[in-house]
């Protein structure tokens, strides 16, 4: 019987143990929760200055961050003219080719080997809005960052609104449909939405923005090449000579169609021509071509809005979308710097370098339909 009575204590003092243990840990762990939690979401939502009652959500805060360090970045590079110019005081020859462009490049004993095929295949990435039946083609230094913004925004407004979302802040690292309404090739589209004939092909609108082969060019080469260069061996290993990038890459291009085979590189998917994107060798028919602009709430907005109507986007969208494009340019815009203005006065004075240009292009200006510089 003592034992028994000894047995029952220990066990009546275990239990009372494992009870106001089990009290404690029920109290502790909510407020420890508590605690973790709000530490994440300060991590994800940080305010933009000592006061609490000022949040500024994670994708705003990232993007003007990284504005602001491209911006810093940007007035340095582009303001180095003396560089730029020690760089591109090379004298320039003649051009070779005398004549038209279609001469140089259909024509004549040896003119259609130097001039660059159309239709390659080198890269397709699609933004869908299935909703609408809308797709657009995104090509870099042709308002990418723009349409992916509005195709995103069309895909899902309420989504998109809800979220928080500009289009001004909108970018490749933190873009709000990422792997939502994106696709890389047009068949996938097809196969995705059933659009396996003519008929449901002429409901759909296929869009592109293009963008005259110089002011492209001109476009990409500061920005990537001057404003933030990309790598050590940027450009090329030209860094900030213009002459000997446009003549590297001609043969980069040149040499890969040789092999037979596309190394998609970063300079490549900027610079090499616009018809070997989006699938164009087998759907330049079915695409409609939109005007690039500097401004895009002038020329752009002028080209989108009828096919908007034609798809029965409301007209609330459409507002919200002029709005938005009237907020401001992206930290890629170099059309108002003086390395900008620098380097086109060179190009387009220079008959030896636009032949290059158009040797590279030309069928982005047949197929696109642009004039060619003058002289060709």
């Amino acid at each position: 019987m003592v034992v028994n009575c000894a047995l029952t204590r220990k066990f009546l003092l275990a239990s009372s143990l494992l009870l106001f243990s089990i009290v404690i840990l029920l109290d502790f762990l909510p407020r420890h929760i508590s605690i973790l939690t709000f530490q994440y979401d300060r991590a994800i939502v940080r305010p933009r200055d000592d006061r609490e009652d000022v949040f500024v959500p994670k994708f705003k805060r990232y993007h003007d961050d990284k504005t602001e360090q491209e911006r810093l970045k940007s007035v340095d590079n582009l303001g180095r003219m003396d560089l730029i110019v020690k760089a591109n005081s090379d004298p320039l020859p003649p051009r070779t080719f005398t004549g038209s462009a279609k001469t140089m490049c259909s024509g004549g004993k040896n003119g259609s080997d130097v001039c660059i095929p159309k239709f390659k295949q080198l890269e397709t990435r699609l933004r869908v809005a299935d909703n609408y039946k809308l797709m657009t083609c995104i090509i870099q230094k042709s308002m990418s960052t723009v349409m992916t913004a509005i195709m995103c925004y069309l895909y899902n407004e309420r989504a998109f609104t809800e979220a928080g979302r500009e289009f001004a802040r909108e970018c490749t690292q933190i873009r709000f449909c990422q792997n939502k309404n994106e696709f890389g090739q047009v068949a996938g589209v097809r196969q995705a939405f059933n659009v396996t004939n003519k008929n449901e092909t002429n409901k759909w609108r296929f869009t592109m923005i293009t963008r005259d082969p110089v002011d492209r060019f001109l476009s990409g080469y500061v920005d990537k090449c001057i404003r933030i260069p990309h790598g050590s061996g940027y450009c090329n290993g030209c860094h900030r000579n213009m002459t000997c990038f446009i003549l590297s890459e001609y043969d980069r291009i040149k040499s890969q169609l040789e092999r037979g085979h596309l190394f998609r590189s970063f300079e490549d998917r900027h610079f090499f021509p616009q018809n070997w994107r989006c699938d164009l060798y087998r759907e330049y028919n079915n695409y409609r071509f939109l005007r690039y602009s500097s401004d895009p709430s002038g020329t752009l907005l002028d080209d989108l809005i009828p096919i908007l109507k034609e798809q029965d986007v409301p007209e609330s969208s459409i507002q919200f979308i002029r709005y938005q494009l009237s907020t401001g340019r992206t930290v890629h815009s170099t059309v108002q710097s003086e390395a900008r203005t620098f380097y086109e006065q060179r190009l387009r004075s220079s008959p030896f370098l636009l032949e290059y240009i158009v040797q590279i292009f030309y069928y982005d200006y047949v197929l696109l339909k642009y004039p060619f510089p003058e002289g060709f």
